[in-house]
């Protein structure tokens, strides 16, 4: 069942006017228009139904500006209509016992309908609070379990990071520190959480990249590289920023340890979206690498799992100039 729709003017006015004053002005001129078409039928019909209009008067203002509105041009209403339409005119006489009725008839009918839209109004904005109530508590917890979420990423990477630091084993010590980074791309995911019509399913890609990038070259950068990010807004799936976000990981994280020497270099990540693809580009001005050379290392595998799990494809060009990794991810 569809609701009865209120517009509740008082309340939406109670900035510029105290409520009682839009309450009274509502209930007068919805029943100052209706009165006085009745008025105006008079000549045609007479005597007839005086109160047909009267009732519609009432429940428009009720609707309008709420059960005291209502009530004013309950007052107003039957006042004119028995000083103005009901035998005999221009007098509040009551000439017999079928005018008594026909009035109280008037009276307990408009009275029923503001009874009605009372209680019914008076629910609705019950159910109103509730229902803000509840978003507010969801929007709470939501954020209490980012929060935690967040803190728990963090505890893990530190927990990675000491190990490392610990560790007599330079191998060892290298292994836990890349995976300490991939977390941390990972964990950038849910920065970046975009909440639109479809919910928390996607991703503002932008952030996301950004903050990998940051977390980059406060980390692991070596002196004398510089990192840029040029990127273009657009949400993507989560599953797929996760999949973006450890590739450019891994592939800026590789430049910045092989592909240049003493003198350093840049790099540069690039996104932009071309006909229902996600374009990322990671670009250097490194050394490069030898064409055909063997590239079996765990990064180059993990890129490899990732393009795959979300039927991406990735390219590589590579020369004495430089390197360019391009990834082509469908975001349908």
């Amino acid at each position: 069942m569809r609701r009865l729709i209120t517009i509740d003017l008082p309340r939406r006015l109670s900035r510029r006017l105290p409520k009682p004053v839009t309450e009274l002005a509502v209930g007068l001129g919805i029943t100052a228009i209706f009165v006085g078409l009745r008025v105006a039928m008079t000549p045609l019909v007479g005597e007839v139904a005086p109160f047909a209009l009267s009732i519609i008067a009432v429940l428009l203002a009720a609707l309008v500006g709420g059960w005291r509105a209502g009530l004013v041009s309950m007052v107003l209403g039957t006042i004119l209509i028995w000083y103005l339409i009901l035998p005999v005119p221009g007098s509040f006489e009551i000439e017999s016992a079928a005018t008594a009725i026909i009035l109280g008839a008037g009276i307990l009918t408009e009275a029923v309908i503001i009874v009605a839209l009372g209680l019914y109004q008076r629910e609705v904005r019950a159910g109103q609070l509730e229902r803000t109530r509840r978003i507010n508590f969801l929007g709470h917890a939501l954020r209490e379990m980012d929060h935690r979420t967040k803190n728990n990423f963090q505890i893990v990477t530190s927990l990675l990071t000491m190990q490392a630091a610990r560790s007599g084993s330079e191998e060892v010590k290298a292994a836990l520190s890349e995976a300490a980074e991939r977390l941390k791309a990972v964990a950038a995911v849910y920065d970046a959480l975009a909440p639109s019509s479809q919910g928390l399913a996607t991703v503002r890609l932008q952030d996301q990249l950004h903050e990998i990038c940051d977390q980059i070259r406060r980390g692991i950068m070596p002196d004398g590289i510089a990192l840029g990010a040029e990127i273009e807004p657009m949400l993507v799936p989560h599953e797929t920023a996760v999949a973006i976000g450890i590739v450019v990981n891994e592939l800026v994280t590789n430049a910045c340890k092989h592909a240049f020497g003493e003198g350093g270099g840049s790099i540069l990540v690039k996104a932009w979206r071309e006909d229902g693809v996600a374009v990322v580009e990671v670009a250097d001005d490194g050394k490069g690498f030898v064409a055909g050379e063997a590239r079996t290392g765990l990064g180059s595998r993990l890129v490899g799992a990732f393009m795959q799990r979300v039927k991406g494809r990735s390219e590589v060009a590579s020369s004495p100039e430089g390197t360019v990794h391009r990834l082509r991810v469908p975001l349908a």
